[in-house]
């Protein structure tokens, strides 16, 4: 008996076809280390606090001292903490971490947001907007802090009595 080329074709393609679209609906398995409070204390925090502590203006005894980025490499740390805040955003939303499907997503993608202000600023090396997209940043941060914070009901939601997607 002979096969044709036709049909070799389709079959292949039947396989083909049937094997990872399975897979591609579910996705990747995401394997989440740090918790909420852990990407806070070791990726968000510090790398919001280089972007906030990367321009300023000091007024003291001396007189009135601007300071910012010299140069290239200043500016890619910059560039390097205005990415880890964009994508601290989308980490917020995988898995276990995300508290629930409305308001907690609406605040991580603000983050993303912001981080992607941050990060078109310090490519551009735009110190007075850098300056400005701090109060973006901190808005986010605050936003979410005041509706969720670990362990403080006097500031907002414990993550215990979060809106859940259960």
């Amino acid at each position: 008996m002979r096969t044709s080329p036709l049909c070799v074709v389709v079959l292949i393609a039947l396989a083909v076809g049937c094997g990872p679209a399975e897979e591609a609906a579910t996705g990747p398995p995401f394997m989440p280390v740090a918790d909420v409070m852990h990407l806070m204390q070791n990726i968000v925090d510090p790398a919001a606090d280089v972007v906030w502590g990367s321009v300023g203006t000091i007024i003291d005894d001396t007189g009135t001292n601007e300071f910012f980025p010299q140069n290239d490499e200043e500016w890619q740390l910059i560039v390097n903490a205005a990415m880890t805040l964009t994508e601290s955003g989308n980490l917020l939303m995988i898995g276990e971490r995300a508290i629930d499907d409305g308001l907690w997503m609406e605040m991580s993608q603000d983050l993303v947001k912001a981080g992607q202000l941050a990060l078109a600023a310090a490519q551009a090396q735009d110190k007075d907007e850098i300056f400005m997209i701090g109060g973006e940043v901190y808005a986010a941060c605050d936003q979410c802090h005041a509706t969720f914070w670990v362990g403080d009901l006097e500031r907002g939601l414990a993550f215990e009595d979060a809106p859940s997607q259960k």
